[in-house]
């Protein structure tokens, strides 16, 4: 009798066990089968397709021809949209414009920027990002980026995009992978990561 008992236990254990062991493989297969289909479209992408770089900007009133723009969305005091301008979210008009005929609105301010490209605040960061005379500095960081952020820049497509995903923090504005290289200036769209402040 518990010869019997031990034996179904055994028993039911390895089922368990082979039950598992099919399902891990299967998952790790599957995986590995996006891992491999996500590459090959990463590398069917057109790698060396030029950003659209908006140059010359419309400085007419709210009703612009584009009549809808594109926005920070997330702040929560400001907001900058696709034009270079910054306002307060209150300012912020239904099509996702900026109200420039309000005075608070401000065309690529670097209000909040150091000399280094790096910002205290988000906001700021895209809109002086988005100064046409920042283009070179953004192309040689195209050139340049590294390996581990290509996926990351490979769905930008234009100059606001490419602003908005340079200016969010990353593995660059941190050290030790828990603090802030420089606290105060942590949105960065220049080439190199925040300086490294003393302890």
């Amino acid at each position: 009798m518990l010869w019997r008992k031990i034996l179904r236990k055994r028993w039911v254990l390895g089922v368990v066990f082979c039950l598992s062991l099919i399902y891990f493989l299967t998952s790790t297969f599957k995986q590995e089968e996006r891992v491999l289909r996500d590459r090959t479209l990463l590398e069917l992408r057109d790698r060396d397709r030029p950003i659209m770089w908006r140059v010359k900007f419309n400085l007419g009133n709210s009703s612009r021809p584009s009549n809808q723009c594109r926005n920070s969305v997330q702040g929560k005091l400001l907001i900058t949209d696709d034009m270079g301008y910054v306002c307060e979210r209150k300012e912020l008009l239904a099509n996702g414009c900026c109200n420039i005929n309000v005075p608070s609105s401000q065309l690529h301010s670097c209000k909040s920027c150091l000399p280094n490209g790096c910002c205290s605040v988000y906001e700021y960061c895209v809109s002086c990002c988005l100064q046409p005379n920042k283009q070179l500095l953004l192309e040689r960081f195209l050139n340049r980026v590294a390996v581990a952020f290509k996926n990351l820049f490979l769905a930008v497509e234009d100059h606001f995009e490419l602003c908005l995903a340079k200016c969010r923090t990353s593995s660059q504005s941190v050290q030790h992978e828990n603090t802030y290289r420089d606290p105060l200036a942590k949105y960065c769209y220049g080439e190199n990561p925040p300086e490294l402040l003393p302890i």
